[in-house]
């Protein structure tokens, strides 16, 4: 039994349930707060309504009272747990700090720091800082003003940032290596061609591409496989870049906050016949994740396709993953709180109305590409170091090992979902007789 939590709570379906459900809560805490308002206690004297005033300040209070336990019981937990797993806690600082001191100094190795098991991955200064100053208000309530606003840290760095990363393709998404040695181009091209598989796209079929980024798989789904592309993205950066990569096709981009496509009159009426969205529901936030879900559903023609692939957690979490998510929604993905694990994001799909004909589990395809996207930025490091400084450098290199680290042993993960609406029988039946498992031995 652990002193920190006696009674085996897991702080992380709590805080998904305040999150998810936090417009239900605050509504029923502002009801029940007018109602005590309203109340008449003039029949109770002087000593009713002393108890009332208590009463309504308790209630107040306790949100905050609330959040404050939470936080102390993970930085409380933390420090058991790197002290029960053998951390020297007390001689090493923690793996966070000595980060921030790599970053801020450059003294040791990265590699090093992360891989030699000598810094405990606790709960700190940095990441109660971050809570107080930021992750609470996105994730609580997350406005479409929040997801514009986190556009430029997360998106807007230079276009030349982002190409001494990704290279040639400039995908920001997983690829997939089916025989381990392919070059990231290679994985890339599979992962696009991968998705016109699973959603059985044709020529001349509709598809709406919801966060397309750099554009490259809009290029590929239009010139290679003969698609009608629509892709939104919320970066003007990428927009540019887009329109340039594809001014010798028909593929439509536009700058678009995926939350308001409805509002748009020149989409089709009868909808899409395919849509895609690649690691961008992330930036949704959990608290609108239905609320998009919901949208793409009414997007989608009847008998349409939905592939939907997310970065995602592990459900039996460590500290070291819970630390790392700090780190890269302050400094990499600022409001991409809707990483979640894998039955979370079923239940959703599900609720939204979908049915789940295929989900795959590729977290480890994505620690290569990270690997991939590592060795393509320390290539170009002379070149970052001398037009973002040698800090800047230094915080992205960081952010690229160690996630090369957390997907390759499962902190963070890559789901890959097909998905109909649920109810369309033809599609289901269509789908599945396209997804049913193949090249497997046959039985004497």
């Amino acid at each position: 039994m652990r002193l920190s939590n006696p009674v085996n709570i897991d702080i992380f379906e709590i805080v998904l349930f305040l999150v998810e459900f936090s417009p239900y809560i605050v509504s029923a805490c502002a009801a029940f707060f007018l109602y005590e308002m309203t109340k008449t206690s003039s029949s109770a004297g002087t000593k009713g309504k002393e108890g009332t005033h208590t009463k309504k300040f308790a209630f107040l209070s306790f949100p905050f009272a609330l959040f404050l336990v939470i936080v102390a019981s993970v930085i409380g937990a933390s420090w058991e747990d790197a002290y029960v797993r053998g951390y020297k806690i007390f001689k090493f600082p923690s793996l966070r700090a000595k980060l921030e001191d790599y970053i801020e100094t450059g003294n040791g190795d990265v590699i090093d720091i992360l891989e030699s098991d000598k810094y405990a991955p606790t709960f700190g200064i940095h990441e109660v800082r971050y809570l107080v100053q930021d992750l609470a208000s996105h994730t609580f309530f997350h406005t479409n003003s929040h997801n514009e606003d986190n556009i430029d840290e997360g998106y807007n760095k230079g276009n030349d940032w982002f190409k001494a990363t990704l290279g040639e393709t400039m995908m920001y998404t997983s690829g997939l290596y089916p025989n381990g040695n392919e070059t990231l181009k290679e994985a890339q091209n599979y992962k696009i061609d991968y998705v016109a598989d699973a959603i059985q796209l044709e020529r001349g079929m509709s598809v709406l591409d919801i966060g397309c980024g750099w554009t490259y798989m809009t290029n590929r789904l239009t010139e290679k496989h003969g698609a009608k592309v629509t892709g939104v993205t919320l970066s003007k950066e990428q927009l540019a870049y887009g329109k340039e990569l594809n001014k010798n096709n028909d593929a439509r981009l536009f700058l678009q906050n995926a939350m308001t496509l409805k509002e748009r009159d020149d989409l089709p009426e009868e909808g899409f016949d395919r849509v895609t969205s690649l690691e961008m529901a992330e930036h949704v936030g959990i608290r609108r994740y239905q609320e998009f879900l919901t949208l793409v559903r009414s997007l989608m023609k009847d008998d349409g396709v939905f592939y939907f692939q997310v970065a995602g957690l592990r459900r039996a979490w460590r500290f070291e993953d819970l630390i790392w998510g700090l780190f890269m929604g302050e400094h990499v993905f600022p409001g991409a709180d809707a990483s979640c694990p894998l039955g979370w994001v079923s239940t959703q799909v599900e609720r939204a109305g979908f049915e789940i004909q295929r989900v795959h589990n590729m977290g480890s395809h994505y620690s290569r590409t990270l690997a991939h996207w590592l060795e393509e930025w320390v290539s170009n490091k002379d070149y970052i170091e001398e037009k973002y400084g040698a800090q800047a450098y230094r915080r992205w290199e960081v952010f690229l090992a160690w996630s090369v680290r957390v997907a390759r042993q499962g902190s963070s993960t890559l789901f890959m979902l097909t998905l109909t609406k649920a109810g369309v029988e033809d599609r289901r039946i269509k789908t599945q007789a396209h997804l049913v498992p193949k090249d497997v031995l046959q039985a004497d």
